[in-house]
């Protein structure tokens, strides 16, 4: 995955927190990066996730700003 991140046009300071959510419930919190205007990772799945209908969030926080980026993913061997 990746993410830009800019105000005003310009590279901003923000962060990212990876959330992993089962249904509405927020089930783990998972690495927290800061950046300025670019971030890239992989996330490695547990086998443990494997069939489990889940939602990878990516809570991106700018200053006062936060704004979660929801991707449904099913985990597969």
């Amino acid at each position: 995955m990746h993410f830009e991140v800019t105000a005003a046009g310009q590279p901003a300071k923000s962060s990212v927190e990876y959330e992993f959510v089962f249904g509405a419930q927020v089930v783990a919190h998972r690495s927290h990066y800061t950046f300025t205007g670019h971030f890239s990772d992989i996330v490695l799945w547990p086998s443990s996730a494997v069939g489990y209908p889940l939602t990878f969030r990516a809570a991106i926080t700018t200053g006062t700003t936060r704004v979660n980026l929801d991707y449904a993913v099913q985990v597969r061997q």
